[in-house]
């Protein structure tokens, strides 16, 4: 890893971001869980977004409705601060790095309980994905959870 690592340059300071998003050279350029929705990674895209030799890693998941999801899903332009740039840049994603547990694991969780909950909520992850768990829960465990709207209260 160490070795690995010291090929990697660690961008600590904004003024570093503006002078090797001028260098020419190809860069690998990492945009973690923020969903390309702001900071440093859309100062890089301003000027690398149509580097056909440059690459853009996801590190993170990238939410439905999002720049990130929509160059995942193979967007050719991107639109940074108002301005649209052609998008033609190496787009590649790191799996398993979410801290976040998918249906699978939610279910194992789930089934170590002894005793079925009283109440079943769930509040987070995109619309399809909650409803397929919620039918899952009650196909395979018998047991009714709610997905609430945003303010929504709930009397227990």
């Amino acid at each position: 890893c160490d070795e690995m690592c010291s090929h990697f340059t660690i961008v600590k300071h904004f003024r570093e971001t503006l002078e090797i998003r001028e260098d020419k050279k190809p860069k690998i350029v990492i945009a973690g869980s923020g969903m390309v929705t702001g900071g440093r990674i859309l100062n890089y895209l301003e000027k690398r977004a149509g580097n056909i030799n440059d690459t853009l890693l996801f590190a993170g998941y990238q939410a439905d409705g999002t720049r990130g999801r929509k160059i995942l899903e193979g967007a050719r332009e991107i639109k940074i601060y108002g301005k649209t740039y052609p998008f033609k840049m190496q787009v590649k994603q790191l799996e398993g790095l979410s801290a976040h547990g998918d249906q699978n694991d939610l279910l194992s969780w789930l089934n170590k309980m002894n005793t079925a909950p009283k109440h079943v909520f769930i509040i987070h992850g995109e619309k399809d994905q909650a409803e397929a768990l919620q039918k899952k829960l009650q196909e395979e465990k018998q047991w009714t959870a709610q997905l609430p709207f945003l303010n929504q209260v709930v009397e227990l």
